[in-house]
């Protein structure tokens, strides 16, 4: 009998196609309890790896012993006469076929309540980009000083030749942060140049020893890897500029491209010690690391110190004050007030110095969005000069679409932002928002691939983890968006937006400790209040006062205050809150911009505190700005889930009970989950009615379910103790 014939009839490949189906089975299911439990990586990959050892050990037993009505036996002493093989292949067929139906099933299952609802297309960007030739990424240089100790010099080096090539009419040139990306990384040029979408790229190395530099740079064909171009400069130290502005000559006549005036802007001279501190300063600024930044701050004042007429270094000292601030989007603690009124002389002082200085003038409209006085059309005439001085400054455009969207120009915000990630994907607050404006118009596979497009460059970064989690609370996976929150959280515990939207996705399921522990001052105070504790909250609250400067700190602050109002049922406070603080209701309503979900969710608790303390007048005047707010947001397609809780509000306060129950269901049908989202006093008419208890049971079950998911028990509302 041939070897075939006999592993055949001792059953040898049914145990093997039975054991691996078995295996594959056991490590699915293996993979969503080690996932819920947020088991480490290596756990699965244990598994896997016994699971692939235990084959061979099995088939060696399936060929050694046979099963017989006494039991198992060694092969060599079973009688062929009396062999049941063909019954037991009979019974593995059985068992395989049912372990496939097992398998399906499972994988149903899975996909339906376990996967995620829209997955990620990490691939497609690259799948459909079509990569133009006139386009370069400049590589963070390689810093080959004897000491090793030129890096923010090889870096700073870079940086002013991507600059010098950004401002070249018809040149695409890949953001800065993606294209250092890739320092230390040791990749493949060719996939570099397919992952930025550039046909070029140009790396180097600087070599520094005493007042003198060599500055080696090399031009490559991204597809092929050829060089098209490679030079050495020595030079004198003092000669840095000139360096710069000949290097980027060099290799514009080496991409064999027309470009219509391209001629660079020349760089601010300086001493060699002055321009050093401003190299290390804007590198550390770039990292948007506090402790980085505060470095970066003090270098800057050295500077300004040996050089006070340096343009530059004022404008990046003003911009790291504004960055330092306890603004909405900026990464510190010096109250915004006091934070702007000091980076506004030295902006100011910068522009009179050199007004073609375009970083100036874009710090000049960012401080604008902080300051009362100055309108959104100013601060946008100001950003837009910027970028008229120079058009690839990712910051300003950042920054002028901020600007669009509170104008309601909502496509005109979101193409600067596509055209920033375009070029440079790793552009964190670019990234950031341009995820957001995706989730409020619920794009969700264009927010995927863009996450997915970053995790290639960098992998699993805080700042993915944290996208990851955006997409998914917004998608009503709550337990998804709080394991990649969590992890992001864990990475970098104080970035503010992180804790915002980990804060929001625990609430939504209920989570209202753990909020607590996690929180900024305001989702702390929202956590307190869920769980009846509003003194405690109070306490909070004091902690952050409502500002002098413009609205970004001062809205969130208002809405916490409202809702702390009307939920602990202090309705007269809430009047003398807006009196203390303001001129009257209707300066207030002035001053406060109402362009958003977030903007205008103060406006309907403070409206209930003004019904209930008999001031139906400015109920009304509240209730028209809400109603103002709702339809520029319906107009924008604003899909948010903020946006729908404020059309439900303003159905509580001024509508029909069918109005409230239609926005309800529209918060369901756009992934709602939540616990307590009807919990206040404006909702008090509705209880009673039987449709509106049960879409609210249908809003709790969603989060029952994500807290299964999470291993918790059912969400059980506290009871007030204040």
């Amino acid at each position: 009998m041939s070897l075939f014939s006999e592993l055949k009839r001792r059953n040898v490949f049914r145990v093997a196609i039975a054991y691996v189906i078995a295996a594959w089975l056991v490590l699915q299911v293996s993979q969503l309890v080690l996932e819920a439990i947020e088991a480490p990586a290596w756990v699965l990959k244990a598994f896997l790896l016994l699971a692939a050892l235990g084959l061979p050990i099995v088939l060696l037993f399936s060929w050694a012993y046979e099963l017989t009505p006494e039991g198992l036996k060694k092969e060599q002493y079973v009688d062929r006469s009396g062999s049941i093989t063909h019954g037991t292949g009979k019974k593995l067929n059985q068992i395989t076929i049912a372990m496939v139906i097992a398998l399906v099933v499972f994988v149903v299952i899975d996909r339906a309540y376990f996967a995620p609802r829209a997955l990620p297309a990490a691939e497609s960007a690259e799948e459909t980009a079509v990569i133009a030739e006139k386009s370069i990424a400049v590589l963070a240089f390689d810093d080959l000083s004897a000491d090793g100790d030129q890096e923010y010099f090889a870096d700073g080096l870079s940086e002013e030749l991507l600059n010098v090539l950004a401002r070249m009419p018809d040149l695409q040139v890949a953001g800065r942060t993606s294209s250092f990306a890739f320092k230390g990384q040791n990749r493949d040029l060719r996939e570099i140049g397919e992952i930025l979408n550039v046909a070029h790229i140009l790396e180097g190395s600087v070599r520094k020893a005493g007042n003198k530099i060599r500055v080696t740079a090399q031009l490559i064909n991204a597809e092929t890897g050829f060089h098209l171009y490679s030079d050495t400069y020595d030079r004198d130290l003092t000669d840095v500029f000139a360096v710069q502005d000949e290097i980027a000559a060099a290799i514009t006549g080496a991409l064999r491209t027309e470009l219509i005036g391209a001629i660079a802007q020349e760089t601010a001279e300086t001493s060699i010690e002055v321009y050093d501190l401003y190299l290390v300063a804007r590198q550390k600024i770039y990292t948007r690391d506090i402790d980085e930044m505060k470095e970066a701050s003090r270098l800057l004042d050295q500077a300004l110190e040996l050089d006070g007429e340096y343009a530059p270094a004022l404008a990046q000292k003003a911009l790291v004050m504004v960055l330092l601030s306890d603004g909405v989007g900026s990464y510190g603690d010096i109250p915004a007030a006091e934070a702007y009124a000091a980076a506004r002389p030295l902006v100011d002082r910068a522009i009179a110095i050199d007004a073609s200085l375009a970083e100036a003038h874009a710090v000049s409209g960012l401080i604008m969005g902080g300051e009362i006085g100055p309108s959104n059309d100013d601060e946008i005439a100001v950003l837009e000069h910027a970028l008229s001085l120079n058009p690839n400054l990712d910051n300003t455009r950042n920054w002028l679409s901020t600007a669009y969207g509170e104008a309601s120009r909502n496509e005109e915000s979101r193409a600067l932002l596509e055209a920033v990630v375009e070029r440079d994907p790793m552009f964190g607050p670019a990234f950031n928002n341009l995820i957001q404006a995706y989730l409020g118009t619920r794009d969700f596979d264009l927010g995927n691939a863009l996450v997915g497009r970053v995790e290639r460059i960098v992998g699993e970064t805080d700042a993915v983890n944290q996208s990851w989690g955006m997409i998914a609370v917004s998608q009503g996976d709550s337990a998804r968006a709080i394991r990649h929150l969590r992890k992001s959280y864990e990475m970098n515990p104080r970035n503010s937006v992180n804790q915002l939207w980990y804060g929001f996705a625990l609430g939504t399921i209920g989570e209202f400790e753990t909020m607590i522990e996690v929180g900024v001052p305001l989702t702390v105070a929202f956590g307190l209040e869920q769980l009846g504790r509003y003194d405690e909250a109070q306490s909070v609250l004091d902690t952050v006062p409502l500002g002098k400067s413009g609205n970004d700190v001062n809205n969130a602050v208002m809405r916490a205050n409202a809702y702390h109002f009307m939920v602990s049922g202090q309705y007269d406070e809430a009047v003398h809150y807006v009196e203390e603080h303001f001129e009257n209701l209707d300066a207030m309503l002035q001053q406060f911009e109402r362009t958003d979900g977030s903007n205008s969710s103060y406006l309907a608790p403070l409206a209930y505190s003004y019904l209930q303390a008999g001031r139906e007048p400015e109920f009304k005047k509240l209730t028209d700005a809400l109603a103002e707010s709702v339809a520029r947001r319906v107009v924008a397609l604003d899909k948010s889930l903020p946006s729908i809780i404020n059309s439900i509000n303003l159905a509580a306060l001024t509508g029909t009970d069918e109005e409230v129950l239609i926005q309800v269901q529209r918060l369901i049908d756009n992934n709602g989950v939540g616990v307590n989202v009807f919990d206040t006093p404006i909702f008090d008419r509705m209880q009673e009615n039987a449709e509106f208890q049960r879409l609210d049971a249908i809003l709790v079950k969603l989060a029952n379910d994500e807290r299964a998911k999470l291993g918790l028990d059912p969400y059980q509302p506290a009871l007030p103790n204040s």
